[in-house]
């Protein structure tokens, strides 16, 4: 996404944030101890979350949303909204993803601060989401999980982890496994905030900077950053970046259950067997020139499971479902209706 069409679709969520008239609270349950795949455990366990809307007498319209990379359900309560889920039809569930800086995360363990926290995987981000909805909510089926790019991938995992659970899956800029290409690009960028954490200086924050530019398309930066604004922009943007130990930590291991999520892990790494297991209706939605969450394994995904697929195209790369909210909200609203 071009830095000026950043500007403008930050802008434009943050007036559907302050438009809506009742904001969720924040709700935490805590768990003496969440169980990882790779058998480590992470005591204690809080796992944020935030509703909208009411659940039904029989429990059937509640949708979930987890959460993107970095993200937490404050910032995405503007989906509770009529263009997207409406909370006078479905009872939203947006619960934070392990190591987000709001459930329990290197920032905010007690026990396991910072580099001693565990690596934990997508499936262990579900797991707990499952064990809230059913032990804390007292949710046994959901009408849909809808996610956006991690939150997509954690909406995949769900798939195949708990097919039965749900009959409809949105997954939005999202990705069934990373590519090598999103592989390199995400362990790079923890090997820079490994080198921030080592030297304290701005020099890996300006390369991340940099970086971060080159997730644009490249004709829409260059059209809206100026040849002679690129390295001051790019020293400007990493000066204001402030990250505690903690805070560096939550990236790296969010980024490392990224780079190791495989949907196709549990049969042989075997794609289209995975998408045997998937049972429910599936909307794929990418943006074009996604250059953040390449997409075209979720394109491959949705050839085997006759998934609806819908792709946008305005220029904006990971950020199309915002600079095409419009038609982003059809397909999501018209989906859940059928």
């Amino acid at each position: 996404m071009t830095y000026l069409k950043f500007v403008v679709v930050a802008f434009s969520a943050l007036v559907i944030f302050l438009a809506q008239p009742l904001r969720a609270e924040q709700l935490f349950v805590n768990f003496s101890s969440c169980q990882l795949a790779s058998g480590e455990s992470i005591p204690p366990c809080k796992i944020g979350y935030r509703t909208f809307g009411r659940l039904n007498e029989d429990k059937s319209n509640a949708v979930l949303v987890p959460t993107w990379y970095g993200g937490n359900s404050k910032g995405h309560a503007y989906l509770a909204d009529s263009e997207y889920l409406d909370p006078d039809k479905y009872y939203v569930i947006i619960i934070d993803a392990i190591g987000n800086g709001v459930s329990v995360s290197p920032s905010n363990s007690p026990s396991q601060p910072a580099a001693s926290f565990p690596v934990f995987t997508i499936t262990d981000m579900v797991n707990s989401q499952y064990r809230l909805l059913t032990d804390t909510l007292g949710i046994k089926q959901l009408y849909a999980i809808v996610g956006l790019s991690m939150g997509a991938m954690q909406t995949l995992q769900w798939a195949v982890s708990y097919p039965d659970f749900t009959t409809r899956y949105a997954a939005i800029i999202g990705s069934p496994r990373l590519p090598s290409f999103d592989i390199a690009r995400w362990s790079t960028r923890n090997r820079l905030l490994k080198w921030y954490l080592e030297c304290r200086c701005q020099a890996p924050l300006e390369i991340m900077t940099g970086m971060q530019m080159l997730n644009s398309v490249p004709t829409a930066l260059s059209e809206s950053l100026p040849r002679d604004e690129v390295e001051s922009t790019i020293v400007k943007k990493a000066q204001g970046i402030r990250l505690t130990e903690g805070q560096v930590w939550d990236q790296i291991r969010q980024a490392q259950a990224m780079i190791t999520h495989n949907i196709a892990d549990p049969f042989n790494n075997d794609m289209a067997a995975a998408a045997k297991a998937i049972r429910g209706k599936l909307l794929v939605v990418v943006g074009a020139d996604d250059r953040v969450v390449t997409p075209q394994p979720v394109k491959d995904l949705a050839g085997l499971t006759r998934a609806t697929l819908v792709e946008l195209d305005k220029d904006c790369g990971h950020g199309d479902p915002w600079c095409d909210a419009g038609r982003f909200s059809a397909a999501l609203t018209g989906f859940l209706a059928d």
